[in-house]
């Protein structure tokens, strides 16, 4: 693996209901890596609350290539006040995964907190 700089980006939209499409989604953007082979180098994603809808970009260069997987892990619900308690489920989600090169995370209307890691095969 190169360095992380890029300057390419590629948009996915899923739709998102009680976690349905996300699944879908990321397994898409595993299937876009792998077939363009390219090297993503980070991930962004956006919940929008008035659709339920999942807007996702990768952050890409095209002249190095690798496969990654894509993980998402529900951390429970988002307390602002306790912030710890998230830190704590996040450590938990991240010793389950090796070759994290980078994470998101979003809130649903709900207030359900997310994780999205990206890591290398």
């Amino acid at each position: 693996m190169q360095n992380q700089f890029h300057d390419r980006f590629k948009l996915f939209v899923a739709s998102y209901a009680k976690g349905i499409g996300l699944d879908q989604l990321l397994r898409e953007v595993e299937k876009w890596i792998k077939d363009e082979k390219v090297a993503p180098k980070s991930i962004g994603i956006e919940f929008l609350d008035d659709t339920k809808t999942l807007i996702m970009s990768i952050g890409y260069k095209d002249d190095e290539a690798y496969e990654v997987s894509l993980t998402t892990a529900l951390i429970g619900k988002l307390d602002l006040n306790h912030l710890e308690e998230e830190e704590k489920e996040i450590g938990a989600a991240v010793l389950k995964l090796d070759n994290i090169i980078c994470h998101e995370l979003f809130v649903t209307d709900t207030g359900l907190l997310h994780m999205i890691f990206m890591c290398a095969k």
